[in-house]
């Protein structure tokens, strides 16, 4: 059997041989039949793996589930007539050369089809939209130099996508307001993290939604118009990929399964069953080249009478669909393999459209990981009609030498009502239109927790703790865009600067305004400024949105009730929270220039008596670390660690797979918190003491040193947090501890413990500026 496309090229008699194969759990069918009922076409797109040279790019570019960098050309956007091994194939892309394809949709009306493509005369990915039929060539919506990605279309005649855009970056440079505050780049990766935008079908200015801080992933469309996305949640010891959803004007970003306990690290390319139930790919965040296993997703509201709200992100329940595929990256069993692209079959009957509980998936047999990259060989994704129940799959078409993905049935599908425009957004309304966040009640919440340390002893419930809440603090994340930074310091937190604490009243309410686009997570404090709870996920708000919560992880199936009969609504909002870059509280170590360090006040009040010389009563305590490093065959020298020197004098220790060097303070206060499972630790030179985990980073309230230095309360300096002695404020010869000093040392742990902030990077002097 020959398989022919109408551009004339051929897939061999050895090729055609793979395509009739099924495997184990696979079959195909006979002929011509087709094994998608009611299904005359498909549209798909095939990308390339083999190089110019014959080698195989494995997972170039795309090694995490969030990555978009991969270009290798020799694809293109196809139409499958019938959906059949041996159906015909056309192309849509043929006008182009040296093609790569980054996801595609289709029209409501399944005429058009909307996908990301880089050709030989673009060197950037940008959107295109083409009639399904060929009847003329496929038209450029984006421009621009950045990548635009995974494009849907959007009730109303737009289209989502993520993009690489920065604000501000068509103008020149001394002209752009935004500079480095309109591109985030991650911390691990360096790389420009894609944020999402809206486009009307025939191009213009598109909207650019607010940020989070870093990479936003594969958006899908909800049956109620609104835009779902997965997002890597990177913030401290979270890191992971979670779905979301937003109106598409860019507001009301909220989860659709945010809570902790998933079964993957990672949840991506997910598309809408029903109405609130959803089919996902679960998988390790990295090396298993964007595959894994298949999910339903049952996110509908259960609790609440409010028909406004369809979806209970705290209690939306995973289910395997594919229990023998793993959801880490470990090697599946032979036969197994790993799934993309899941897609939901229907049964369409005029304007209803009901799941018949199969799916469209692209999928592979192999190891589809890191052995992959050993062997060089890559994995080979073909295009399977799939039954759950079953666990049964049928080749519906392969092509040996590309990556079959993307495949939608060519049906036509009801278009979801138009979500109106609720907010306006403008990158220059940044400052002048801020967003609102606020709150019910801080006091109220679903969590069953506990919440131990300095007032709270040995632990309260998270509920009894929240009473004792005096502000909320606002806290902004950044990254590597800042310049200069691969890791932040000895800790998993990124770039944070304190907007404002601002006030919460007796009914426990609160509101203030904050610059809009930026993400922000949020600590609720007590009167001795320590966080209660350190809520580990990012906001952000479009120009003049107002974000309201029902509490501190209040129950988000029911309404919030936000009557004007709330202090906080009838009180003006706090705009002490809505601060250029330079007012901003950040905590950089050493090296800033243009505002206060850690360590100058370390050196004025505390290295006197902590810097290992004859006067320190740690004096020649220390411990050692040994590492042997990822493919070395012999550990590197021993790092010592000292058990407690305040000093600025220079230590060399390794962390992340790097050998780092800060100040002794720097590296005796964090590395206890900082070292990892490889890392072998000698105490010998402790005499009986223990390594002490000095900084919590994001928790003050259980750092040692804070406990050690304690803090009395902003409305009575008699009241101390812990009931043990205060360190001395007053030491001879040493600059006085004052309670500024102490916030600092509070602030500095409750953001996470980072050595960098702006002011102590190779940009510092361009984060002075007061155009941020």
């Amino acid at each position: 059997m020959t398989m022919e496309r109408t551009t004339g090229k051929t897939i061999g008699a050895m090729g055609a041989a793979v395509l009739a194969l099924g495997g184990v759990g696979c079959g195909s069918p006979a002929g011509g039949d087709s094994v998608l009922p009611g299904v005359q076409s498909l549209v798909f797109a095939q990308r390339a793996f083999l190089r110019a040279d014959g080698s195989e790019d494995i997972s170039g570019g795309t090694r995490q589930v969030i990555d978009y960098e991969r270009y290798t050309p020799g694809g293109g956007v196809y139409v499958l007539t019938p959906p059949t091994p041996d159906g015909e194939l056309r192309s849509l892309t043929d006008d182009f050369t040296a093609v790569d394809i980054a996801g595609l949709d289709l029209s409501f009306d399944a005429r058009e089809v909307v996908f990301s493509m880089r050709h030989g005369d673009d060197e950037n990915y940008h959107v295109y939209i083409a009639p399904v039929d060929g009847s003329a060539l496929p038209r450029q919506i984006t421009d621009g130099p950045w990548n635009d990605l995974r494009p849907i279309f959007v009730p109303g005649g737009r289209v989502a996508y993520i993009s690489t855009y920065q604000f501000g970056s068509e103008l020149p440079v001394d002209e752009n307001p935004f500079g480095r505050l309109g591109l985030r780049r991650d911390e691990y990766e360096r790389g420009a993290a894609p944020q999402l935008s809206v486009v009307s079908t025939e191009g213009g200015t598109p909207t650019v939604c607010s940020q989070n801080l870093s990479h936003i992933a594969e958006p899908f469309l909800l049956s109620n118009g609104q835009i779902g996305f997965s997002r890597w949640e990177h913030l401290g010891p979270l890191n992971d990929v979670k779905l979301f959803r937003m109106n598409p004007d860019c507001s009301g970003m909220e989860g659709i399964m945010v809570r902790g306990g998933l079964p993957a690290n990672s949840f991506v390319q997910a598309t809408e069953l029903d109405p609130g139930t959803f089919v996902s790919i679960a998988t390790s965040r990295s090396r298993t080249i964007q595959s894994g296993a298949l999910y339903r997703i049952d996110a509908r509201n259960r609790t609440s009478t409010a028909d406004v709200i369809p979806i209970d992100e705290q209690r939306a329940i995973p289910e395997s669909l594919t229990p023998a595929v793993p959801t880490g990256s470990g090697s599946p069993a032979s036969g197994i393999g790993r799934y993309r692209n899941p897609r939901g079959l229907f049964d369409v009957q005029g304007d209803n459209r009901t799941w018949t509980g199969e799916l469209l998936v692209s999928w592979s047999d192999g190891d589809v990981n890191d052995r992959n990259e050993i062997a060089e060989s890559a994995p080979r994704y073909g295009i399977y009609h799939f039954d759950p129940e079953t666990q049964r799959r049928t080749l519906v078409f392969d092509d040996p030498n590309m990556w079959d993905l993307y495949a939608i049935p060519v049906q036509e599908r009801p278009e979801p009502a138009v979500i109106g425009q609720g907010v306006m957004g403008n990158p220059a309304d940044m400052y002048s239109r801020p967003a609102i966040l606020a709150g019910a009640d801080v006091r109220t919440t679903m969590l069953d927790e506990t919440v131990s340390g300095a007032q709270f002893g040995d632990g309260v419930s998270l509920d009894e703790a929240l009473d004792a809440t005096t502000h909320v603090r606002i806290i902004e994340g950044f990254s590597g865009e800042i310049g200069g930074v691969g890791m932040f310091g000895l800790t998993m937190h990124e770039g944070a600067a304190i907007m404002g604490e601002t006030p919460v009243y007796a009914d426990g309410s609160w509101r203030a305004e904050v610059p809009a686009y930026l993400p922000y997570h949020l600590q609720p404090i007590d009167r001795f400024g320590l966080a209660i709870r350190n809520q580990l996920l990012w906001i952000q708000a479009m120009p003049g949105e107002n974000r309201a919560c029902g509490g501190c992880h209040s129950d988000r199936a029911q309404p919030i009730n936000l009557a004007a009969t709330l202090t906080a609504q009838v009180q003006p909002a706090d705009r002490t929270t809505l601060r250029r870059v330079l007012d901003r509280t950040e905590i950089p170590w050493a090296g800033a220039s243009t505002v206060r360090n850690l360590q100058d006040m370390l050196t004025e009040s505390c290295a006197g008596c902590h810097d290992g010389g004859a006067s320190d009563p740690f004096a020649g305590l220390y411990y050692e670390i040994t590492v042997t490093p990822e493919g070395a065959t012999e550990p590197l020298p021993p790092f010592q660690i000292p058990y407690l020197d305040l000093s600025s004098r220079p230590i060399t220790t390794y962390y992340e797979r790097e050998v780092v060097t800060y100040p002794a303070s720097y590296v005796s206060l964090l590395m206890p918190s900082a070292m990892m499972g490889e890392m072998e630790i000698d105490t010998t030179h402790l005499n009986g003491r223990e390594v002490v985990e000095w900084i919590n980073p994001g928790s003050a309230r259980h750092s040692r040193l804070i406990q050690y230095m304690n803090v009395n309360a902003y409305d009575d300096a008699n009241a101390w947090a812990w009931s043990t002695p205060s360190h001395p404020e007053n030491v001879s010869g040493a600059t006085p501890v004052t309670r500024a000093n102490r916030m600092m040392l509070i602030h500095m742990a409750d953001l996470g413990g980072q050595y960098y902030s702006r002011f102590n990077t190779e940009n510092s002097g361009e984060w002075a500026s007061p155009r941020y």
